[in-house]
């Protein structure tokens, strides 16, 4: 996906070093998001007549907040998926996290 001339997809690749022979071995490569990548995002909720509104907009949240505070996919330890939300808005009301 290029938009304006800029992937969204950067390739990354790393190696295993012999500490006695000093060379690299079994290069690998991995697809990521570059940093400071945004998107736009909406997340719909169905609710039941059964169903708390509150609680599943409140379960929502917390998982949002799960996310920012960890990491989506791989290599979190490495840095890659740490994902900061902005401007946030429920029903057209601003919230934050």
């Amino acid at each position: 996906m290029e938009e304006k001339g800029t992937s969204y997809i950067e390739k990354k690749v790393e190696n295993i070093v012999n500490r006695k022979t000093g060379t690299a071995e079994h290069p690998r490569s991995q697809e990521r998001v570059p940093a400071g990548a945004k998107f736009d995002f909406e997340i719909v909720l169905q609710l039941f007549d059964t169903d708390n509104e509150n609680e599943l907009v409140e379960f929502v949240k917390d998982g949002l907040k799960n996310v920012q505070m960890t990491y989506l996919g791989g290599f979190g330890s490495r840095g890659s998926g740490q994902v900061k939300f902005v401007e946030l808005t429920l029903d057209g009301q601003s919230f934050k996290l």
